[in-house]
């Protein structure tokens, strides 16, 4: 009785679509992935990652809400503490990466705007060097 209906009518099912075994899409160039990896540069990624915007603040942020959240797991359940880690773990990740990317998404509406014109372009320099001015010219008027 398969590929029939339980019904009164009799009518065949549907065709169940056999699954397609060799994909259409072109497999990734073995030399591309393989090159990919041959510029990492572990030691020179990883000293430098703290000088990146956004990586501390994401970490701590990731840090803080991983150990909060591992430690309301393991108080609330008393008992598995891997899976209170396991929980810990999962929520530093997805804050850290969730964090990191929001900065980056604010830095780059900031870039728009300022090459659209609309924000102006404020140099940290030019800012430091006013403060200089300013501080040096009041401590001529006192003197």
């Amino acid at each position: 009785m398969s590929g029939v209906n339980s019904n009164n009518t009799q009518e065949p099912l549907p065709e169940i679509p056999t699954p397609v075994l060799n994909d259409p899409r072109p497999q990734p160039d073995r030399d591309q992935v393989v090159s990919a990896f041959k510029t990492l540069e572990p030691t020179r990624n990883f000293t430098t990652m703290t000088k990146s915007p956004c990586t501390k603040e994401s970490f701590v942020d990731g840090a803080a809400v991983g150990l909060g959240i591992g430690l309301m797991k393991a108080l609330r359940a008393g008992g598995p503490t891997r899976s209170a880690a396991n929980w810990g773990f999962g929520a530093f990740v997805l804050m850290t990466v969730g964090t990191w990317e929001y900065c980056h998404y604010k830095i780059r509406q900031k870039r728009q705007l300022m090459s659209s014109g609309q924000m102006p372009v404020v140099s940290t320099i030019d800012v430091d060097a006013a403060k200089r001015r300013e501080a040096i010219a009041a401590r001529q008027n006192n003197v």
